[in-house]
């Protein structure tokens, strides 16, 4: 029997590959500014139609979705939307805290010019965007993930861009109920450049310590937004 080229065998997969990720992509982030809400159940079918797409691709982005710990599949064919937790959120930045900490402390020893002027450059593109969830997320990330690039392998890569947009969840569900004051929007704005200046002056120590207390001061606004939210549902 005639075996079909190698070029040939790799064009249904990267296709299929593509779809799921557009899926995923679409779903997310109907998920993440709250289109589809917490607490919520999500039908296959549905969701099919919406997206004019069989069910493969839409179980697919699923699952990959309840890996991230945003959905949990349902026996039959639909599944939940993650509800907002105090537990959960305090877990991510736990996690956070432990590898984003270790790479930090390594990540100024391979610091280049080259790397200081990108992290720089992202620095000025996250000051410069008003305070729209999707943009923020996106230049708040490229900010930190161009301090980390060099010492950031494919599994911490992975790992870090599921806790990632798990956090960015709770960023845009809770954007309304934090603290927006002038004084600390320019202190967190403060913090970022202190990092920057940390890794060009090389202190390894210092960097690594700042950047965990960045992330802790992250950690208390979102929990104290999410305790409002809480006593507003109750209420």
């Amino acid at each position: 029997m005639a075996r079909r080229s190698r070029s040939d065998r790799a064009t249904r997969p990267i296709a299929h590959v593509s779809l799921v990720d557009r899926v995923t992509s679409e779903l997310r982030a109907s998920i993440l500014t709250g289109e589809i809400q917490p607490g919520s159940s999500v039908s296959i079918v549905e969701l099919c139609e919406l997206y004019d797409v069989s069910h493969i691709p839409v179980r697919e982005a699923l699952r990959r979705l309840e890996s991230e710990g945003i959905v949990s599949l349902r026996p039959g064919r639909s599944a939940l939307v993650a509800d907002l937790s105090v537990d959960d959120l305090a877990d991510i930045y736990r996690l956070r805290r432990l590898i984003e900490g270790d790479l930090a402390a390594k990540a100024v020893r391979h610091m280049t010019e080259d790397r200081l002027a990108d992290a720089e450059q992202a620095l000025e593109e996250y000051i410069a965007i008003e305070r729209e969830p999707a943009a923020l997320a996106a230049a708040h990330h490229a900010f930190h993930e161009t301090l980390l690039a060099d010492v950031m392998g494919n599994v911490d890569k992975n790992v870090l861009e599921m806790l990632w947009h798990s956090a960015d969840r709770y960023l845009h569900l809770l954007m309304k109920d934090l603290d927006h004051a002038p004084e600390t929007q320019e202190q967190r704005i403060d913090e970022h450049r202190e990092l920057l200046e940390l890794a060009r002056d090389g202190q390894a120590a210092a960097f690594k310590k700042s950047w965990i207390a960045h992330l802790d001061g992250t950690e208390r606004s979102l929990m104290a937004a999410l305790g409002n939210r809480q006593v507003a549902d109750t209420a």
